[in-house]
């Protein structure tokens, strides 16, 4: 079966799912709603058990409510190019929870004390290629010794484009190490914050290399609306330890709202149910959402390729778990790198970073 994503959209009767990532702010129906969050995401496979929970069913003339209005939780979400920049929102109490990575969380709570982070929201580590190490396909570049040796220099171009301080350089750092390679940040990386920029400067030739989380990671190697812009795969970061994405939430949120909270996470648990319940098909209808609610422009790229069972099984969709406490180990460890680079001066004490929810807590037991 071949179809658009216009006519996939059609043949479901999800119109409200099309909306649901594309503008700043989207509400859900407030019928039977007692209180409200605002969610910040960025547009990376963490967030289709959020999307997913937000989403009403339809048949005929009659729509379900969505998993969280059914728990009395209103959500809106709020799109964002970055884990960096989902954290940004909550440290500056635009939104009151989002989805981000644990260094973000570390420097938001060393700069502002604003948050607090009460669990983990994915783990990166449950997927075989989260993170891919993408070379343009304008070059002939196939590992990672090679792009390092014989291509990297301190122009824009010729850098592997990432997130600077942030996890994925963490992780990249420790790939570079564990490929008998010195890691010089002055030479290797140029920061680039927004995902969806990143990719299309990689497709475009702008960079020589770069740094993508699933689900642009696939879109940028198989989109077949690319064709011939597709990029290389050179690394997929395989038994490196990843740090996990974090639930953080702004503290005077967490003071005046405790009952929201507990709800967000009741409601999660059952998202993540149904998230794990759907096929790759009905999935990617979700990302595709979660990428143009980011970067409109793409709108036409994503949605005038044909989604087939094939292109939606080239993604790696997987089983997601329920959320954790923080592990300090791993805590430790990033902090201790976000040091040693010179990035942080002095120790941020776990503690004051991670408050731990009780359901997750009494689940960690």
């Amino acid at each position: 079966m071949k179809l658009t994503r216009r006519n996939f959209l059609e043949l479901t009767g999800a119109a409200a799912l099309a909306t649901v990532s594309r503008s700043l702010g989207f509400s859900q129906s407030n019928k039977d709603v007692s209180g409200k969050i605002r969610v910040a995401y960025p547009p990376t496979m963490a967030a289709l058990p959020l999307v997913k929970g937000t989403q009403e069913s339809f048949f005929l003339s009659e729509s379900e409510s969505s998993t969280f209005s059914k728990n009395g939780l209103g959500v809106s979400l709020i799109t964002s190019k970055s884990p960096s920049d989902a954290a940004r929102l909550v440290s500056g109490g635009k939104a009151d929870c989002s989805i981000t990575d644990l260094a973000s969380a570390i420097y938001g709570v060393k700069g502002t004390g604003n948050l607090k982070v009460l669990s983990t929201a994915f783990d990166p580590n449950e997927m075989d290629r989260y993170y891919g190490l993408l070379t343009s396909n304008l070059y002939d570049i196939s590992t990672i010794s090679d792009l390092i040796k014989n291509w990297l220099d301190k122009s824009g171009k010729k850098s592997i484009v990432l997130s600077k301080r942030r996890d994925e350089h963490y992780s990249t750092d420790k790939l570079i190490e564990s490929s008998g390679l010195e890691v010089d940040d002055s030479t290797y990386y140029l920061d680039g914050e927004d995902l969806i920029s990143r990719m299309t400067g990689l497709l475009n030739g702008n960079y020589i290399s770069a740094v993508l989380p699933e689900p642009l990671l696939t879109l940028a190697l198989e989109n077949p609306q690319f064709k011939d812009y597709q990029a290389n795969l050179i690394e997929t970061y395989g038994g490196i330890v990843k740090p996990p994405f974090v639930f953080v939430f702004n503290q005077k949120f967490l003071n005046s709202s405790p009952e929201l909270v507990d709800k967000f996470y009741e409601s999660w648990d059952k998202a993540i149910e149904d998230t794990n319940k759907s096929n790759n098909l009905q999935l990617l209808g979700l990302t595709t959402d979660i990428i143009t609610g980011t970067f409109p422009s793409l709108k036409n790229a994503i949605e005038g390729a044909e989604l087939t069972e094939e292109f939606a099984n080239l993604f790696e969709v997987p089983n997601f778990s329920a959320p954790e406490a923080l592990d300090e180990s791993i805590y430790d460890s990033v902090l201790n790198w976000t040091i040693a680079k010179g990035y942080l001066s002095s120790r941020v004490d776990f503690d004051s970073v991670f408050g731990g929810h009780p359901s997750v807590l009494s689940n960690s037991k």
